[in-house]
């Protein structure tokens, strides 16, 4: 991978991108009915970054704990992950 001016921007968005998701829609999680358990990802957003900047769309990605950061780095859309979290039917998998 080179590491030109461009590329280091989007790892940076990538990672400030997952960072907002965990600090600001992660806390207000707390003031409503959520259908999943939440375990924050912040100060770890490097990893995931680092690990799906190499992978293809082809690729699967698997996380156990803490996956948030892996999806958003994967390219989900951090507003249907959120919708997902409080089981709306707009989540990635339909809130289910």
């Amino acid at each position: 991978m080179d590491l030109n001016r461009d590329t280091l921007l989007s790892l940076y968005k990538t990672m400030t991108t997952i960072r907002h998701f965990e600090e600001r829609g992660i806390p207000e999680t707390g003031q409503r009915q959520m259908s999943a358990s939440v375990h924050s990802s912040a100060g770890q957003e490097a990893v995931p970054t680092g690990i799906c900047a190499h992978l293809t769309d082809e690729d699967y990605i698997g996380s156990t704990h803490r996956g948030h950061g892996h999806c958003i780095a994967k390219g989900v859309d951090p507003k249907n992950m959120m919708a997902e979290l409080f089981g709306r039917s707009t989540g990635n998998n339909k809130g289910k």
